[in-house]
């Protein structure tokens, strides 16, 4: 299982060239909602339940600093009032922008669960040995997730299920993998 959402390794996202990300989407601001500064926000992330006050939350490409002063249900997304806004006007800047956390100290995963961040970039190496290439993005199909692997002129599509993905070295930064054989 991959917990988190597909992003390619980007400046624009705050991850750096090489090693871990510096800051992951947690949502998107959709709207403000009323006259006091709240805002609706989309949930993106695994982890809804850390979404609480007094985090401290990004907002934008230049990562502007909030804490949460309060979230409640609106459907299938939340409410959100910042301590740093006070009014529809301030919010109103922050429409449609991304939420990041920063990446460290996410929660820890149970084995064999691995957050995307940690699988792009991997090499990928058939079960013989053959290398394929590389994890360039993880799509979210519904009913599993689709690892895109590219290299050497060519693309790769292996849903992430115990039958392909045979093993994931984050040491090694290696994925083993079955090809699939069609009939």
């Amino acid at each position: 299982m991959i917990s988190g959402k597909a992003q390619k390794k980007n400046k624009r996202l705050g991850s750096p060239d090489k090693g871990e990300p510096v800051f992951l989407i947690i949502g998107k601001v959709r709207r403000p909602h009323g006259v006091k500064g709240e805002l609706l926000f989309e949930i993106r992330t695994t982890f809804p339940e850390r979404i609480k006050p007094g985090i401290r939350v990004y907002i934008s490409e230049e990562k502007t600093m909030f804490t949460v002063a309060s979230i409640r249900p609106q459907k299938e997304n939340l409410l959100v009032k910042f301590k740093e806004i006070s009014d529809c006007d301030e919010a109103g800047i922050y429409r449609n922008q991304m939420v990041y956390v920063q990446a460290k100290g996410l929660p820890a995963l149970v084995e064999d669960e691995f957050y995307f961040h940690e699988l792009i970039g991997l090499g990928v190496r058939t079960e013989q040995g053959e290398w394929l290439g590389q994890v360039d993005e993880i799509i979210e199909t519904g009913a599993n997730e689709v690892l895109v692997v590219k290299g050497e002129g060519k693309e790769h599509l292996f849903p992430f299920l115990k039958d392909v993905v045979l093993n994931v070295n984050l040491d090694k930064k290696e994925i083993i993998v079955r090809l699939l054989e069609w009939k």
